[in-house]
């Protein structure tokens, strides 16, 4: 009994270990000189508060207070979803419940960067490559390569949970890096870069001079492959590096975003028809248990038995390679048959 109220004691004492909830139900009653704009007032208020109510769960009043001084349209840029509930309006007034979701990415970003909360850091390493039309291959170590200067000036990059630093001069000790390389990169040079580097997020930065002298930018992420691209202008106003370093900083973040969406995904499914010959039913049963207990087959649909023959389709999650090799495990192989397998 004592160790039972000493456990019901730790868990009221420690509610962190209860996962943030990142909506919140804010009741609605506004009046204004119409419904239409009482709504839109309601709206507006009701997405401050549950701002607001969700920041108050993750840091301290006085970083709330903080917070308030963000403008409305601010505000609007963390608002994931609003849903409506007991919804009334007419004449001059606007009644209802509203369910706000807050982006928690973006709010946590937010709160990291201004020091609001801490967060674990994520070390991420940029190569910057840089093309023109002056230089026929690629730069990376040569001296004229300016925009990765432009990115070592900049020293230790903080964003958010992301800290960014550029490619340094020991990694010249990897025979088989060079612009080129760098651009199209093997996997042995990959592995090797991680290595040194001691975590596998690099981003190649490559950056090129178009004839106008615009710079035209792809960011591409050599962990996944994922890749993407922007142009800055040049329109003769500030340093076109310096935009450029600060939109590749924002599209590494959307990138390590969606990575985490990714990972963080379902696996997916899929569906083979497949048929095996049986010599009794003991023998059909015993196989398809084995297939049943495989961790990533989902099911066993039986659709037709006859003449020592059954006919059915295995749901299963991950690859179909995985699948194959599973299958293989458990002493069975497979044959394409037109739009079906044969199972052995």
């Amino acid at each position: 009994m004592r160790i039972l109220i000493f456990l019901c004691c730790c868990l009221l004492s420690f509610p962190v270990w209860a996962k943030t909830d990142f909506s919140a139900v804010i009741p609605v009653d506004v009046e204004a000189q119409n419904s239409v704009e009482a709504k839109e007032k309601g709206m507006i208020n009701a997405q401050r508060d549950a701002f607001l109510e969700v920041a108050g769960r993750l840091t301290t009043a006085a970083n709330v207070e903080k917070l308030k001084e963000l403008s409305d349209d601010a505000i609007l840029h963390f608002i994931k979803s609003v849903s409506v509930a007991d919804e009334k309006a007419g004449g001059t007034k606007y009644i209802a419940n509203l369910t706000v979701q807050i982006n928690e990415e973006l709010l946590r970003d937010y709160m990291v960067e201004n020091e609001m909360i801490a967060a674990d850091t994520v070390d991420l390493m940029v190569i910057p490559v840089l093309k023109n039309e002056h230089s026929y291959q690629p730069l990376l170590w040569e001296g004229a390569n300016i925009w990765r200067q432009q990115w070592i000036s900049k020293g230790l990059i903080k964003f958010g949970a992301m800290q960014i630093h550029t490619i340094g001069e020991h990694f010249r000790n990897i025979i088989d890096l060079n612009g080129d390389t760098a651009l199209y990169m093997p996997d042995s040079v990959y592995s090797q870069i991680s290595r040194m580097n001691g975590s596998d997020k690099i981003y190649v930065v490559a950056a090129e001079i178009m004839p106008n002298g615009d710079l035209k930018v792809t960011v591409k992420n050599e962990k996944n492959k994922n890749e993407d691209n922007f142009t800055i202008l040049n329109d003769n106003s500030g340093n076109i590096f310096d935009k450029a370093i600060e939109k590749s900083v924002m599209f590494i973040s959307n990138m390590e975003r969606d990575s985490r969406q990714a990972d963080n995904a379902p696996p997916a499914t899929g569906l083979i028809n497949a048929a095996y010959t049986y010599t009794d039913m003991k023998d059909w049963l015993t196989r398809s248990v084995a297939m049943t207990n495989l961790p990533m087959v989902e099911g066993v649909d039986v659709k037709s038995f006859g003449g020592g023959k059954v006919s059915f389709s295995i749901r299963y999650t991950g690859s179909l390679e995985h699948l194959w090799e599973a299958l293989q495990e458990i002493g069975l192989s497979h044959e394409m048959a037109g739009n079906y397998y044969i199972i052995r």
